[in-house]
């Protein structure tokens, strides 16, 4: 009987070090950059990523900070990263959980200056769902996607609007910084 009492307690124990802020640190150190990379974690579900990385040719530097943050409807992210020669771009992204789905917004700009606007949602009914986004570039509609699908007659129905203009191609979402390690190449000789 003791050993049953005392296993959820020696758990919360083991596993209370799990949910401390655990911090890690990434260098890189070669002939053509250096720099570091730092990720904390606090455990509850919040990122800090900061990089930072200096080309010894000419001192140009790049970084980039993205953050993660819980909330209690959802979580909130945002990044920014820097290049070389000074262009920027980043994003701000919220989602949120309601009754019955999910709502999301956010914004992003590029390098060349471009603002994206984004917005999106979530529906679940007792026999169908529905999703819906959209995309503006500098005001305009560049894209608009709605899905729907239902139960009819036990069989399921399914819809999909999307309208793109040509000229939209979307980007996938800003990683952290990435520090390559150059490998040795390897050749092969004819024999």
């Amino acid at each position: 009987m003791k050993k049953i009492m005392l296993l959820p307690l020696a758990a919360l124990i083991v596993g209370g070090p799990a949910l401390a802020e655990r911090t890690k640190t990434v260098s890189v150190d070669n002939d053509r950059v250096i720099g570091t990379k730092t990720i904390t974690r606090d455990g509850a579900g919040n990122v800090v990523v900061d990089g930072d990385i200096t080309r010894k040719s000419d001192g140009a530097t790049a970084s980039h900070d993205y953050n993660r943050t819980r909330t209690e409807a959802g979580w909130t992210a945002s990044g920014q990263q820097t290049d070389f020669k000074g262009r920027s771009r980043g994003f701000d992204y919220q989602r949120d959980r309601t009754d019955n789905g999910f709502e999301a917004s956010g914004s992003a700009y590029n390098r060349r200056g471009d603002q994206y606007d984004y917005s999106a949602y979530g529906t679940r009914g007792e026999n169908s769902r529905e999703r819906g986004r959209t995309v503006t570039r500098n005001g305009d509609v560049v894209y608009d996607r709605l899905d729907n699908a239902s139960r009819v007659d036990g069989k399921i129905v399914r819809n999909t609007q999307v309208t793109r203009d040509p000229s939209f191609r979307p980007k996938k979402r800003i990683k952290p910084l990435r520090v390559k390690n150059p490998k040795p190449r390897r050749f092969r000789h004819d024999r």
